[in-house]
């Protein structure tokens, strides 16, 4: 269950991050011939009124979308006829370029936003579940199991409600409700020489509670900073190994991905809208890398092509498709020898 559920998630995310391409560049009237989820003869095809032959290919390693002309860019003769690549403008050819990555935000920020709007926003209860030595909390007798009420007279709904409140406080009046008795307590708080800030010097327990359900504006903005909370930690991880010059051993593939599928946690839901998160954000941010071939690269070389006035030398557009070829490849034997040998 846990390969079969990994093999729809990639299918589902080969399928948006193409039909970005697909529906932006019918958008603009160019002709799309053909829609492949994988790679290899087609184990299923069709053809639609628009003359655009879908089809499920039996190597999922990607997918793509052959739009007309598109094969010529590279060539002395290109197709400029109508309904071809080539004879759409430069804002419309990086529309359709930025597509597939912008199809890729953009269906996980629904998925998120759907979540947070239905489901609330999972909080930790205001209980005490930890006292850090010598603390102000561990000075005035608050105690594990604690349930914060009250600081300064304002109701405590959820935990990160503490310190909000006391981040600008030297000392707080606080209730607090142990084994069903209310205790008031005025509390001088340390200061934290690290933070830069006032502490009472408690932690959360393990107990949740959710909050905020049907919400628009926090749905939207709890799923903006979840988006950005994974790059932020994905980038801080990245930098590091460059630093600890273990990045060349961390980079990962498909078959690495296969490999350690049982630690996805693919066989519940939450695990499979986890890496379905996490991977569509990785395919739309590479897909944007200004790297030959890539996405991004060929936005960079039509920009270029056109400071040219479109008359770029021939010999440039063979460096340009030379380096890519070689980085894609390069990258795909490392990524491959270490998916076999490490992972």
């Amino acid at each position: 269950m846990i390969y079969f559920n990994l093999l729809l998630c990639f299918i589902l995310l080969v399928f948006i991050h193409e039909f970005g391409h697909y529906y932006v560049a019918r958008y603009f009237k160019a002709e799309v011939t053909d829609f492949s989820v994988g790679f290899g003869k087609p184990i299923f095809k069709f053809k639609d009124k628009n003359n655009t032959t879908w089809k499920i290919a039996p190597i999922p390693l990607g997918g793509y979308v052959k739009i007309k002309g598109f094969d010529s860019i590279f060539s002395k003769y290109e197709n400029n006829e109508i309904g071809s690549f080539n004879n759409l403008g430069l804002v419309q050819k990086i529309c359709v370029l930025l597509a597939g990555s912008f199809f890729n935000f953009l269906s996980v920020f629904i998925l998120l936003f759907s979540m947070y709007f239905i489901s609330g926003s999972p909080s930790f209860k205001p209980i005490v579940g930890n006292i850090i030595e010598e603390s102000a909390a561990n000075e005035n007798d608050i105690r594990v199991g604690d349930k914060i009420i009250e600081i300064d007279g304002i109701q405590i709904i959820e935990f990160n409600d503490i310190s909000k409140l006391i981040s600008e406080n030297t000392e707080i009046s606080i209730i607090i409700d142990r084994n069903e008795k209310l205790i008031n307590k005025n509390i001088k708080l340390k200061f934290n020489e690290q933070y830069n800030k006032y502490f009472l010097g408690i932690g959360p327990s393990d107990e949740f509670i959710i909050l905020n359900k049907y919400n628009i504006y926090l749905s939207i903005k709890n799923s903006i900073n979840f988006i950005y909370t994974i790059y932020s930690q994905t980038f801080i991880h990245l930098s590091k190994s460059f630093k600890n010059n273990t990045l060349q051993d961390e980079l990962a593939g498909p078959i690495g991905i296969v490999k350690n599928a049982d630690n996805f946690m693919l066989n519940n839901f939450g695990g499979i809208m986890f890496f379905f998160i996490v991977i569509s954000l990785s395919i739309g941010l590479l897909n944007l890398l200004p790297i030959p071939l890539l996405d991004g690269g060929h936005i960079l070389y039509f920009i270029v092509r056109r400071i040219f006035s479109n008359s770029l030398p021939e010999f440039v557009t063979k460096i340009y498709f030379v380096l890519g070829i070689t980085i894609i490849s390069f990258l795909f034997i490392v990524v491959t020898y270490n998916d076999i040998f490490y992972k």
